[in-house]
């Protein structure tokens, strides 16, 4: 079968990769082997294809098959699987490797297990993704999709159990709280409408002017109190006249960009939420963060990565 397969350098070309074989992998006597029909084109993939240098990208250390929003139907199953059969509609977690023993796993953080490297966690950086025509996955990781949701619907499960993550676990995101979110992708679309679903109000969103007819357009339609392009407007200043002048609640960056994650000091409230979330799909980037504004704001900053 053919595959997208991702080097370590972080370049991308079109193989011919074997096929998986059930009971001939590091799941079994646990393992399903699933015919894609759908996988989403993360942000994380679209970046290693584009960045030039591959400089922090994160890549896996040999080739492999990537893809990780996956949809698909069961071909077959290990003789220990129970809970999935040949057949079912089937959507795929991401976050598949951990010791199950350390702290973080004993609460319920697998995604940051502390015994295994993040990008060693993936079966698609081990195994194989979804950007081939079959892919295995460990069956404690495999959830039987309900006849109300298609395939292609299927693939936004992976994406939204992320911002679901970001939203509600990581910045505890309460009804009446002002959110504000930088960058309009889909990701930013589907935290949007996760925070309008806690009560938050006003929620904004943030965008260039590339996205006005397309992505700021939606997030009218999904529901944003109000859409800002920082190109043409003075972020702080509309900032100001959304909060009564004391700046959100919570703020989700979401760009990935340097600028950005230098802005959102300014227009946090004292007090204030900060999720850096869009850097990582880079590889991370450098900012410069005027420490002062942290402490006298006492503002609270946070990581994430995944879903649990």
């Amino acid at each position: 079968m053919k595959g997208l397969v991702l080097f370590s350098d972080g370049s991308y070309a079109l193989k011919e990769v074997p096929e998986p074989q059930i009971g001939r992998n590091v799941y079994a006597p646990q393992d399903v082997l699933i015919e894609v029909a759908y996988c989403g084109i993360c942000g994380s993939d679209v970046h290693k294809w584009k960045d030039s240098d591959k400089k922090g990208v994160s890549s896996p250390t040999s080739a492999v098959v990537t893809g990780h929003e996956i949809v698909g139907t069961v071909k077959a199953v290990g003789p220990e699987v129970a809970d999935v059969k040949v057949g079912d509609r089937v959507v795929c977690e991401l976050v598949t490797f951990y010791c199950g023993r350390c702290i973080n796993c004993q609460t319920g953080r697998i995604n940051i297990c502390c015994n295994m490297p993040s990008m060693q966690q993936r079966a698609h950086y081990v195994t194989g993704g979804g950007y081939a025509r079959y892919t295995l996955w460990p069956a404690r990781h495999v959830h039987v999709l309900p006849p109300s949701i298609s395939l292609e619907e299927g693939t936004l499960i992976e994406p939204t159990a992320g911002s679901v993550h970001s939203v509600i676990e990581r910045m505890r995101v309460r009804a009446g709280e002002s959110v504000i979110i930088l960058g309009p992708g889909a990701r930013g679309l589907i935290l949007l409408q996760i925070a309008k679903a806690c009560g938050a109000s006003p929620v904004v969103i943030t965008g260039l002017s590339r996205d006005e007819t397309t992505r700021l357009a939606l997030a009218k339609q999904f529901g944003a109190d109000a859409v800002i392009n920082v190109e043409k407007e003075d972020l702080l200043r509309r900032v100001k006249e959304l909060t009564g002048g004391i700046g959100f609640d919570v703020e989700i960056e979401n760009t990935g960009a340097a600028s950005a994650v230098e802005q959102y000091l300014d227009i946090a409230r004292n007090g204030g939420r900060i999720l850096v979330s869009g850097g990582g799909i880079r590889g991370g980037i450098m900012a410069q963060l005027d420490t002062r504004k942290i402490i006298v704001k006492e503002l609270e900053l946070y990581g994430e990565i995944s879903h649990v």
